[in-house]
């Protein structure tokens, strides 16, 4: 009689917190095989025909257009004309396949995953259930959703036709925000600059030119390639140099395997882990460094906090947190993507692009 009590008020306060959700419908994101095999330049041939290629570049143009600053260019060219010099193996390479398969200039290209690199608001969580068995859900806003909703994938990249680990990206970006290794760790990036997209790429150009920086999502990328396990990987986003500062959330597979690392230019300035045993079985973060307040303009944490309560640890699962990332403003009209994730059950990996409601 207990039990039957306690799951009917697990449900009514689920229900309770879902009829505040935004309205949206969700589409599966479509699911592509990048072979890691074959050339650098050849690699995104099969997944980039896939789309319209006029259309896309249309869409790319515009977005390009409205958010990269006219004082770039010049940069962006210094950039290009040496580009092997500046992007690490085989990101220069890639780039370049990309630009000659979808028919733009290299250039753009590379403003491309310059602008994702820097114009992304998220909130990222880890969460362990009552089992032990950890989990790791993402939303991923951009101020260009409605260009990007129509252009992100899933991308297993495979090696001899085994999947070597797994991304949620959009087409064109070489880059990772949002990565699985299997049996081993997942991981997210949320921004931590807080200047307007424009400031941020020049900040980045500069300090690409300079070498005081790299492509976070080069990094989170270059982890999922190289890194075997969790605590390689946690060690690699502590201790790297020459990043922007980003916030990282990386999940493994194990009982408080899971941490949110607050990055500065050169190094963590703070590692926030799971302790279980002392009552923190999850870790939200969103875009602003979690030991001071969120500003009451974009305050995703405090509801998604309640959400994540309403739901409890032993009921965290695939599907309760795809209800605490349908919460208003948890999800939102940048919403592009959500994902859940469990390294120690890759078959979990999904994602799905959010339409919102204009009107909501």
């Amino acid at each position: 009689m207990a039990r039957n009590l306690l799951v009917f008020l697990v449900a009514l306060v689920l229900g309770l917190f879902c009829h505040v959700a935004v309205s949206d419908h969700m589409v599966q994101a479509p699911r592509y095989t990048v072979n890691l095999d074959i050339s650098p330049e050849a690699r995104w041939n099969d997944l980039l025909h896939h789309w319209n290629l006029t259309e896309y570049r249309a869409r790319i143009t515009k977005a390009i257009e409205q958010y990269v600053p006219a004082a770039a260019w010049d940069i962006i060219g210094d950039l290009v004309s040496t580009l092997d010099q500046y992007l690490p193996a085989p990101y220069a390479q890639e780039i370049q396949g990309i630009a000659k398969t979808v028919g733009l200039e290299v250039g753009q290209i590379t403003a491309l995953n310059i602008l994702y690199d820097v114009s992304a608001f998220c909130t990222s969580i880890v969460a362990q259930d009552s089992n032990g068995t950890i989990w790791h859900a993402r939303n991923l806003d951009y101020e260009l959703g409605d260009i990007l909703r129509n252009i992100t994938v899933i991308v297993d990249f495979q090696v001899r036709g085994k999947t070597v680990y797994t991304t949620t990206s959009y087409a064109g970006h070489v880059g990772a925000f949002t990565g699985q290794k299997p049996h081993a760790f997942t991981v997210t990036i949320n921004e931590r600059d807080q200047g307007n997209i424009a400031d941020n790429i020049m900040e980045l150009l500069n300090a690409l030119v300079l070498k005081k920086s790299a492509f976070v999502s080069f990094m989170l990328r270059d982890a999922l390639s190289n890194d075997a396990t969790y605590q390689e990987a946690l060690n690699r986003l502590i201790t790297k140099e020459e990043i922007a500062p980003v916030y990282y959330t990386i999940a493994g597979i194990r009982p408080d395997e899971g941490a949110v690392i607050t990055r500065d230019h050169a190094k963590a300035l703070d590692v926030w882990m799971l302790d279980e045993p002392n009552g923190r079985w999850y870790l939200l973060e969103t875009n602003y460094d979690h030991w001071e307040p969120p500003p009451k303009d974009d305050d995703r944490r405090d509801p998604g906090n309640k959400a994540m309560l309403a739901v409890g640890q032993d009921d965290i699962n695939d599907k309760t947190l795809m209800k605490v990332l349908s919460v208003k403003p948890v999800l939102n009209g940048h919403t592009t993507y959500t994902t859940i994730m469990s390294a120690a059950q890759p078959d979990v990996f999904n994602t799905h692009t959010r339409f919102i409601d204009s009107n909501e």
